[in-house]
C-alpha cells in the first residue's frame, strides 16, 4: 500500500471517528427526550477511505416492537375512554351504604311510608313523603344527565379528534416530503424521522395504524381496519358534530358517522374501520354504551312508575289519571320513549309548592276532600307496593323478580361489574404499555454503552492519528533523502 493510500485511509478515519463521536453526543444529550432513538454510524461500500464509500446515520428502531406498543397504547387510550364514562355513572349511583346513593334514598322513602303510617295525621310525616320522593326523581334525573351529558361529550370529542387527525395526517405527508428529499441527498433524516414518528404515535392513539415502509424513508398508514389513512397524499376524515344530542336520537339517522374521503365507514363492531383506540371508544359511548345505560335507567323509573300506577294501590284515582311518580306529569306510554329517567317526576298534586295537598299522600290522588285523617291503609300499600316482588317490564334490567331496591341494586352491579372490569383492562394495559415504552421501540440508549463506544472511538482516532504521524515523519525523511 503506498504513503498516500494509508494517508487517505487515516484521514478518513479521523473523519469517520470524529462524526461517530458526534453521534455518540447526540445519543447522550438526548437519552430522555421523548421519541429520540438510539442512532448508529452505517457503512457502506468497499471500506473507510476507499473511493464510493457511504457513511450514512440510522435511527435504531424495531419496526415489530414499535407495532407492539402502539397496539398497547391504543388499547389503553380506547379502554380509559370507557372506564372514565363507567367511573363517573358509578359514582353517580352511589354504593349502598353512602348516603345520597340511589339505595339510600329508596330506603329513605320506604322508611317515609312507615313512619308516616304510624301517624297518619302527621304533616311532618306527609312532607317527608314528599320530600324523600322528590330526593329519589332528581337523583334518577341527574344520573340521566350524567349519562346524556357523556354522550354529548362523546360527540363533540369525536369532532375535536377527527380534526386533529386531519392536520396530524396532512404534518406527517409533509415530513414524508422532507425525509424524502433529505434521504434521497444522502443528508441525516434521523430528527425527522422521530417527529414522525411522535405525529404517527398520536394517530395510533386515537386510530391504530400500521407503517408501510415507501422509497427514500417515506411510509404509508393504514388503519387495523384497512383504511388507507396515508400513502403519498392523506386521507380526509369528515364527521358533523350534533348539539344537543337527546336520548331517542341515533345514528346514522340523527347522528353523524365517520366518513374518509366522502365515504362511510364502520365505527363499531366487527365492519369497523377504526376498531380500537380512542376514536372507536368514544363512537361506541355515544352509539352504544350511553343507549344501553339510558335503558337500564329508563327500565328503573318504568318500574317505579308502574308499581304506583298498578289499579289496587290508589283506588281514589280515575282511569288515565296518573300515579304518585309520572311521565312528565301523565301516566306512562304502553312502550316509553327512551329518556323516561329524564322526564320522570313526582305527581305534582302532592308537592307542597303546587298546593299544599300532602293530605292526598293519605287519602288518595283522586280523592274530593280531605278525610279524617286517621286511614294509614293507601300509606302501608305505597309502601307495600315499593317492597313488591316483580318483574321489570322493561328489557333494560334484567328479568328478575325483585322490589324496586333489588332491581336498583342490580342496576348498581352491572354499572359496578363493568367499571372494575374496565379498571382491570386499564391496569394491565399500562403495565403492556409501560413495559414496551420504556423500551424505545429497541431504540433505548444506554448511557454506559455509550460511553464504552466514545472509549472506543477514542481509541479509533489515536491509532488513525498515529498512522498519519508516521506517514508524515517517513515523507518528511524521504524529503531529506
Amino acid at each position: 500500500m503506498s504513503l498516500s493510500s494509508s494517508l487517505n485511509i487515516a484521514v478518513a478515519g479521523l473523519d469517520l471517528s470524529s462524526r461517530r463521536a458526534e453521534v455518540v453526543a447526540r445519543n447522550v444529550a438526548n437519552a430522555d427526550r421523548a421519541g429520540y432513538a438510539r442512532r448508529s454510524i452505517d457503512m457502506g461500500g468497499p471500506g473507510v477511505g476507499v473511493p464510493g464509500s457511504l457513511v450514512t446515520i440510522s435511527r435504531d428502531s424495531d419496526p415489530r416492537l414499535v407495532l407492539m406498543r402502539r397496539e398497547a397504547q391504543s388499547r389503553q387510550a380506547g379502554e380509559e375512554v370507557l372506564q372514565s364514562f363507567y367511573a363517573r355513572l358509578d359514582s353517580g349511583i352511589g354504593d349502598p351504604d353512602q348516603s345520597g346513593s340511589l339505595s339510600d334514598q329508596i330506603a329513605r322513602l320506604d322508611a317515609a311510608f312507615v313512619t308516616a303510617a304510624a301517624d297518619p295525621r302527621s304533616v311532618v310525616g306527609m312532607t317527608e313523603i314528599a320530600n324523600a320522593a322528590t330526593d329519589l326523581v332528581a337523583l334518577i334525573n341527574t344520573l340521566d344527565d350524567v349519562i346524556q351529558d357523556e354522550r354529548q361529550s362523546a360527540d363533540t370529542d369525536i369532532g375535536r379528534v377527527v380534526a386533529q387527525l386531519n392536520s396530524d395526517l396532512a404534518d406527517v405527508a409533509r415530513l414524508n416530503t422532507d425525509i424524502r428529499r433529505l434521504s434521497s441527498g444522502g443528508n441525516d433524516a434521523a430528527d425527522l424521522q422521530d417527529q414522525r414518528a411522535l405525529l404517527i404515535d398520536r394517530i395510533s392513539a386515537q386510530v391504530p395504524v400500521r407503517e408501510l415502509a415507501r422509497d427514500d424513508g417515506a411510509v404509508a398508514l393504514v388503519s387495523k381496519g384497512g383504511l388507507l389513512l396515508l400513502d403519498g397524499r392523506p386521507a380526509t376524515l369528515g364527521f358533523d358534530t350534533r348539539a344537543p344530542i337527546t336520548a331517542e336520537m341515533s345514528a346514522p339517522t340523527q347522528l353523524s358517522g365517520l366518513r374518509v374521503n366522502g365515504r362511510d365507514v364502520g365505527t363499531t363492531g366487527t365492519p369497523s374501520g377504526i376498531p380500537g383506540g380512542a376514536l372507536e371508544a368514544l363512537f361506541k359511548i355515544r352509539d352504544d354504551v350511553a343507549p344501553q345505560a339510558t335503558s337500564r335507567l329508563d327500565g328503573l323509573a318504568a318500574d317505579l312508575i308502574e308499581r304506583f300506577e298498578a289499579a289496587d294501590v290508589d283506588t281514589t284515582r280515575m282511569v288515565g289519571d296518573a300515579g304518585l311518580f309520572t311521565d312528565r306529569g301523565t301516566v306512562i306510554a304502553a312502550v316509553p320513549d327512551p329518556g323516561l329517567a329524564g322526564r320522570l317526576e313526582v305527581n305534582e298534586r302532592i308537592l307542597p309548592d303546587a298546593g299544599d295537598d300532602l293530605w292526598r299522600l293519605r287519602d288518595g290522588l283522586g280523592a274530593m276532600a280531605e278525610g279524617t285523617g286517621v286511614d294509614a291503609s293507601l300509606i302501608l300499600r305505597y309502601g307495600a307496593t315499593l317492597s313488591k316482588q316483580a318483574q321489570p317490564s322493561s328489557g333494560g334490567l334484567p328479568g328478575i323478580t325483585a322490589s324496586l331496591a333489588g332491581h336498583a341494586a342490580s342496576l348498581k352491579s352491572i354499572v359496578s361489574s363493568e367499571r372494575l372490569a374496565m379498571d382491570d383492562r386499564v391496569a394491565f394495559s399500562m403495565i403492556s404499555t409501560e413495559g414496551l415504552d420504556a423500551g424505545r421501540d429497541g431504540g433505548q440508549v444506554d448511557i454506559d454503552t455509550e460511553m464504552r463506544r466514545l472509549v472506543e472511538i477514542e481509541q479509533a482516532y489515536a491509532a488513525n492519528a498515529r498512522i498519519v504521524q508516521a506517514v508524515s515523519d517517513m515523507m518528511n525523511r524521504l524529503t531529506e533523502i
